[in-house]
């Protein structure tokens, strides 16, 4: 499928989505917050390092949102294929503005062509799971030729388990927890959850349903997080491991 298709055929799916993602991702994701806050303990700069650092499927920001105040003298370049989450990021990041390079690319394309600064960290969650197996290890390779020597990858994503049973009950914990949030969203907030219902049990249909058949690319292309980091122990990154693994989520990385 060439790219324009798959963005073509994934924009409803994707792109009218991303206020509702903005507004209840935290509450869609378990642990969602702690993912990121981990995530953010991991990195091995000081505070006030001058680091540039590229976010993967940057969405509406809230990762970069945190890491820029955790860094006050960091830069980022928000890297996503979405206008609809360009203008949402935008909104929420207004305030670095003068920090931030905004990129608009599918993540599995060559984005490195527009990067012209040294690399230190680069971070993704949510969004290289889409990706088929071929376009994943490409990008993880992409990823270690950019990073500045001893800089780091991390990866927070939707990834199978060792048990194939314990992952299949993952999907159907996580569908759950997308029915039981709705008591705990603010009544401000509640005008959203409709849509996203909607939305996850899309998901349900494609990932429960019809879990045995094929997924094509921006599906929930789910890969096991052990092969995972064998692709990155051989592309030549060090240190690889899962640091946190929490239901579906799990947390990988490298150092080059």
């Amino acid at each position: 499928m060439s790219n324009n298709n798959y963005i073509n055929q994934n924009k409803d799916r994707f792109f009218k989505m991303a206020e509702v993602y903005d507004k209840l991702v935290e509450y869609l994701v378990p642990n969602y917050n702690f993912l990121h806050e981990e995530l953010i303990k991991l990195i091995p700069f000081n505070i006030f390092d001058k680091i540039n650092i590229i976010d993967l499927g940057a969405g509406s920001g809230i990762l970069l949102e945190k890491i820029l105040t955790h860094f006050p003298n960091a830069k980022c370049y928000w890297i996503d294929y979405s206008n609809d989450f360009l203008d949402v990021s935008k909104k929420r990041l207004e305030k670095y503005i003068d920090r931030i390079q905004f990129i608009i690319s599918p993540i599995e394309e060559d984005w490195t062509i527009k990067i012209d600064q040294k690399i230190h960290l680069i971070t993704s969650m949510s969004a290289i799971h889409h990706l088929e197996t071929i376009e994943k290890k490409k990008l993880y390779k992409r990823c270690f030729e950019i990073l500045e020597e001893s800089g780091w990858f991390f990866n927070i994503d939707e990834m199978k388990t060792i048990n194939y049973d314990a992952y299949v009950n993952s999907l159907r914990r996580w569908y759950k927890h997308g029915e039981e949030i709705k008591e705990y969203i603010p009544e401000k907030l509640r005008e959203y959850y409709n849509p996203l219902k909607e939305h996850f049990d899309n998901w349900k249909i494609r990932n429960l349903d019809n879990i045995d058949l094929p997924k094509s690319k921006g599906d929930d292309i789910h890969e096991y997080f052990t092969d995972q980091l064998n692709w990155l122990t051989e592309i030549g990154f060090r240190n690889v491991d899962v640091f946190i693994k929490c239901h579906l989520w799990c947390l990988v990385g490298g150092q080059k």
